[in-house]
């Protein structure tokens, strides 16, 4: 089980934050709702646990480009690896195509604030049933399994990509 100090998150976060089971949710300036939280994997990388990133935006609003939920999420992102020594995972959702917009938001997003001594990032690019995926994991460099981490990860990205190739 992850472990996560709300007072903290909210100290760093510019919007308002409210712990809704094991959801951080929060409302934008422009009446959007988002939802953050970390969905634990069956994945094992490094004899180390896996956790999900989720982010959901509840509505299905067009709107501008708002830095303060980037900020709220960093916020949360931050908390997890203050807290835990776990994994976190990412893959981007293709249920409309975007994936590889997200991607690029969310990496951008990473390597615009996160110190770079403090984390290290892989990423894979593979297709499955003939649809792009995007994962990826970030694990803080003070994890003393991170070489066995980026090892299994590395091997499992080529497994999923051979896993789809014609035979």
């Amino acid at each position: 089980m992850i472990k996560f100090s709300l007072s903290r998150i909210r100290e760093e976060s510019p919007y308002n934050l409210i712990l809704s089971g094991t959801d951080f949710r929060f409302i934008t300036d422009f009446g959007i709702h988002y939802s953050v939280s970390f969905n634990k994997e069956d994945i094992v990388l490094g004899e180390c646990e896996t956790y999900q990133l989720i982010i959901r935006k509840i509505d299905e609003i067009r709107s501008k480009h708002d830095p303060k939920v980037e900020k709220t999420i960093l916020a949360i992102i931050d908390e997890f690896f203050r807290s835990n020594l776990e994994i976190l995972l990412y893959m981007c959702d293709t249920s409309d195509g975007r994936e590889s917009i997200r991607n690029r938001l969310f990496i951008s997003w990473f390597e615009k604030y996160a110190n770079k001594e403090r984390f290290t990032i892989c990423k894979a690019f593979t297709s499955v049933e003939g649809q792009g995926l995007f994962i990826g994991i970030i694990v803080e460099n003070r994890n003393p399994k991170i070489y066995d981490i980026i090892t299994d990860f590395n091997e499992q990205a080529k497994l999923l990509s051979a896993s789809d190739k014609p035979e």
